[in-house]
């Protein structure tokens, strides 16, 4: 029994490495694969780093937005000493005290 799982091991582990061996015999069959290989593991690296900058870039622009109109929205009510709601939150009110 122990020689029979011994043997499958050896197997699976040929097995495993045969694409391994294939690769390696394709290079050296045929070396000017390599720069095309390297741009094509290359590409999605690339393109999945520009993506991710993007968003980021994204949220920063969406938050710098919402800030932005809270605090046209403060002012709104500081200048025309606005006490009753017009979708603005409660606590917004508190906040706002009207200029003296």
């Amino acid at each position: 029994m122990f020689k029979e799982t011994k043997a499958i091991a050896k197997q699976f582990v040929e097995t495993a490495q045969e694409p391994i061996h294939t690769f390696d015999n394709m290079l050296k069959d045929d070396p000017e694969l390599v720069i095309p290989l390297a741009i094509i593991h290359t590409v999605p690296v690339a393109l999945m780093i520009i993506g991710t900058t993007q968003i980021i870039i994204g949220h920063q622009k969406l938050r710098a937005e919402k800030e932005r109109t809270k605090q046209i929205r403060l002012k709104a009510m500081l200048h025309h000493g606005c006490r009753h709601h017009h979708g603005i939150k409660p606590h917004m009110h508190k906040l706002a005290k009207p200029e003296v």
